[in-house]
C-alpha cells in the first residue's frame, strides 16, 4: 500500500512538473525577447519609469518618477509629489528644491544650515531636531538635517533637508513623508538625488 501511495503522489508530482514546463514554453513563445521574459516575471526597474525634468531657470536637471505630480512654484521653486494612496487627505510622500535667499553671499554651509533650523522651530508646529551634520550630495558638500514636525495640513511629517551651495547659488533640498511611509519612498527620493545636476 505504501509503494502504491507513493507512486500516485510519484505521478502527481510529474504531472505538475509538465504542467510547468507548458507554462514557461507558452512564456516563451508570448515572451521571445529576454528582457521582456524578465519583465513578465519582475518588476521593471525604479530607472525605467524615471523621466527628466529640466529648467535653466532654476539651474538644475533631476529625474523624478512618471507617475509623480510636479509642480513649479514661481521661479525659484520645484516639488514632485508621489501619488495619493487610497482615500488619504494628502500625500504620502515628496520632494521640493528650492533657490534659497540667503543674508550674506559668504554665509557658510554650516552658517546657512542654522538659520534654516531657527526658521523651522519658529514656523512649524512640533519641530524636533532629529540629526544634522555635514554630508555630500553627489560630488558638492552639503548639510543635512533630519526632523519632524506637523506641515500645513495638520499631518505629521518626518522630513529630511539637504543644503547645498554649488558655485554662488544655495539649493534647500526637501524630503518629506509620512513617519511610517519615510524609509519606504527613501530608494525613490535616493534615485532622484543621484540623477541631480546643477546645469
Amino acid at each position: 500500500m505504501d509503494g502504491f501511495h507513493w507512486s500516485r503522489h510519484a505521478q502527481r508530482f510529474q504531472r505538475t512538473i509538465g504542467y510547468v514546463f507548458v507554462v514557461i514554453f507558452v512564456v516563451f513563445l508570448a515572451y521571445p525577447a529576454g528582457s521582456d521574459l524578465f519583465a513578465f516575471f519582475h518588476t521593471p526597474p525604479l530607472a525605467d519609469n524615471l523621466v527628466t525634468f529640466e529648467d535653466r531657470g532654476l539651474g538644475l536637471m533631476i529625474k523624478y518618477p512618471s507617475n509623480w505630480e510636479r509642480s513649479k512654484i514661481g521661479q525659484n521653486q520645484v516639488t514632485f509629489i508621489a501619488p495619493r494612496e487610497s482615500e488619504s487627505p494628502s500625500f504620502p510622500a515628496g520632494l521640493g528644491i528650492k533657490l534659497h535667499n540667503i543674508s550674506s553671499a559668504d554665509s557658510t554651509l554650516d552658517s546657512i544650515a542654522k538659520e534654516i533650523v531657527t526658521d523651522l522651530e519658529h514656523d512649524t508646529q512640533d519641530f524636533t531636531l532629529l540629526s544634522s551634520g555635514q554630508s555630500k550630495l553627489n560630488s558638492f558638500n552639503a548639510y543635512e538635517i533630519s526632523f519632524s514636525a506637523t506641515d500645513d495640513y495638520d499631518a505629521k511629517r518626518t522630513a529630511m533637508q539637504i543644503v547645498v551651495k554649488p558655485e554662488n547659488l544655495v539649493y534647500v533640498i526637501t524630503y518629506k513623508a509620512y513617519p511610517e511611509k519615510y524609509e519606504s519612498y527613501l530608494p525613490i527620493i535616493q534615485s532622484m538625488l543621484d540623477s541631480l545636476k546643477f546645469l
